[in-house]
């Protein structure tokens, strides 16, 4: 949902890049009776530019003086009308033909009835797939759009639709259900259908949509997207805005996004969102059953993908650009940008802001791109230093040796050495903690205050959730079985068999340590309280709702939190 990656989590193009724009605004009126339409789209073909009409049919949004338009205004049982992008800033109504509903109606019908589930029907939720975020930006989120296909029998009537919400830290959100036809793998036309409206006010939790009173009845689909578009919504004072919609990364399924209604497709691959169908399915007396549709596992994650720390940045950057866009290029950014020979390899790191410095070290099989929602605040108040660790990112390893922690912890010290720091403030995310308290306890001179989320003290059941570490292991044979020296191989190595700190051990780290992890971590709860209890000068922060992404699924709690901790005296 990282999945991560990337809503999970969708930012709009800022439109202060552009040098100029128009302000087009208007209403949106029934043709046939002059009424408002509530919540019609309107966009451009293409791209990333439109908005959503509020409950009187009222609309306004700039559009840059570089796209021509025409502007297409739609909602669902109306035919999509095209209009001048003049006629659109005098202000004046746009009028939308009425359609006929095409679905059929439900009939009695002879043949065996059954009742199906279609879809991913599990609330885990090992990234997350933001619809809204806003990290330190205003924009509107209005028209975004995001959903996934679901296999479906030929011939079914729709009874509900279910997704399960990751967080939701808004009082109330108003979302459009739209089904689609299915053209080269991804979401084409869309079926006529009634204009389906529900409000999420729950701030976790699995979300039923009744269908039976729209009579959807679905002949002749073997598969159908499935999307909600975002409509209104109505902040929670005092707490940050995002909304995320469970999801695992699933080889063969993905997550399909898009900014406005009109813009294209994006789409985010492995993904798999938690949303599910149920339907009537009918079998015509005389015919053979049809095959069951492949689906998820209810309550299980995929044998074949590594979850936590080994997702790429799934929320979502590299290729996986339209979930976290990376603006500023955190990562191979080469105005910040700088190397470091040192043994066996070369590091790479980046250098942003001013004042004391501060130490960012990412996950397994992350980069420094995965702490792009950290580095803007926090270098307002401190040099910032985001390492790329051995034969991750942009770091380069020379060495066919098994990684280490102290492999990592040394790469650390031969940084600070040759920036000729000392007592230096870090982060640590996951394998990232793991390297910190690698540092503070073979090189304690180096290191000022801790703030590690998602670190464990040793790779069993006890530290992490057992199925996710089954997986794990399953993985590094298969990996072996191809290479027992490639980067991947060494990287999920490091996972199954590090670290081995003893209590004993870290009871004698004297540094300041705010130890985090998120309520619905990978690493457990217990084992991660047993970490700060036995620190010394420890404090404990689980952050709630959100899983081993906390720094990318709360990233306004999880920075105040770590900007108090350093702040200390």
């Amino acid at each position: 949902m990282r999945l991560l990656s990337s809503a999970f989590l969708f930012l709009l193009i800022p439109f202060s890049i552009f040098a100029q724009t128009r302000q087009l605004r208007g209403t949106v009126q029934d043709a046939a009776t002059q009424a408002p339409v509530p919540f019609a789209s309107v966009g451009v073909a293409g791209k990333p530019f439109g908005t959503v009409a509020d409950s009187a049919g009222r609309f306004r949004f700039a559009l840059p003086d570089s796209v021509a338009g025409p502007v297409l205004v739609s909602c669902v049982g109306y035919a999509t009308q095209r209009v001048p992008v003049a006629a659109v800033q005098a202000g004046g109504a746009v009028r939308l033909k009425p359609l006929g509903q095409q679905l059929g109606g439900v009939t009695v019908r002879p043949g065996k009835v059954r009742t199906r589930t279609f879809g991913r029907s599990a609330a885990s939720s090992f990234m997350t797939a933001r619809l809204y975020t806003e990290p330190g930006l205003v924009s509107d989120e209005l028209g975004k759009e995001q959903g996934t296909i679901i296999p479906l029998t030929t011939d079914c009537r729709l009874c509900d639709v279910n997704l399960f919400v990751a967080f939701n830290r808004f009082r109330s959100v108003t979302l459009r259900l739209l089904l689609y036809r299915v053209r080269h793998g991804q979401p084409a036309e869309p079926l006529s259908q009634p204009d389906i409206r529900f409000t999420v006010t729950q701030p976790r939790g699995w979300v039923r949509v009744d269908l039976l009173p729209y009579n959807l009845y679905l002949q002749g689909l073997k598969e159908v997207a499935v999307t909600v578009q975002w409509l209104q919504s109505a902040a929670q004072e005092g707490s940050p805005k995002a909304f995320g919609i469970a999801a695992v990364p699933l080889p063969g399924h993905s997550v399909f996004t898009r900014d406005k209604s009109q813009a294209r497709w994006q789409k985010v691959t492995p993904g798999y969102l938690s949303i599910y169908l149920t339907a009537d399915t009918y079998q015509t007396a005389g015919k053979h059953s049809e095959p069951e549709p492949v689906a998820a596992a209810a309550e299980d994650v995929p044998e074949n993908y590594v979850v936590a720390d080994s997702l790429k940045p799934l929320l979502f950057s590299g290729s996986t650009a339209a979930l976290l866009p990376n603006p500023q290029h955190y990562g191979s950014n080469p105005a910040a940008g700088h190397y470091l020979q040192a043994r066996g390899g070369r590091l790479y790191y980046e250098r942003y802001g001013q004042g004391p410095p501060l130490l960012l070290l990412h996950g397994n099989g992350q980069s420094i791109a995965n702490f792009q929602l950290q580095i803007p605040e926090l270098a307002r108040h401190f040099t910032v230093i985001a390492l790329d660790t051995r034969g991750q990112g942009r770091s380069q390893d020379f060495t066919t040796q098994d990684y280490s922690y102290e492999l990592f912890a040394d790469d650390v010290r031969q940084l600070l050495d040759t920036l000729h720091l000392r007592q230096v403030n870090i982060v640590g995310w996951s394998d990232g903690g793991n390297t910190a308290l690698s540092l503070a306890l073979h090189h304690p001179e180096y290191v000022g205050r801790l703030a590690i989320m998602g670190a464990n003290l040793f790779p069993t059941p006890e530290a992490i959730e057992p199925a996710v570490l089954a997986r794990f292991q399953r993985q590094l044979q298969q990996a072996q079985a191809q290479s027992t020296t490639s980067t991947a191989t060494r990287l999920l190595r490091l996972l199954v068999q590090e670290p081995h700190f003893t209590l004993p051990q870290i009871s004698t780290i004297q540094a300041p340590v705010l130890v985090m992890a998120g309520q619905r971590d990978v690493i457990r709860e217990a084992h991660t309280q047993i970490i700060a209890r036995t620190l010394p000068h420890s404090r404990l922060r689980l952050l709630e709702g959100a899983t081993h992404y906390a720094p990318q699924e709360v990233p306004d709690v999880f920075n105040r939190e770590v900007l108090q901790f350093f702040r200390q005296p």
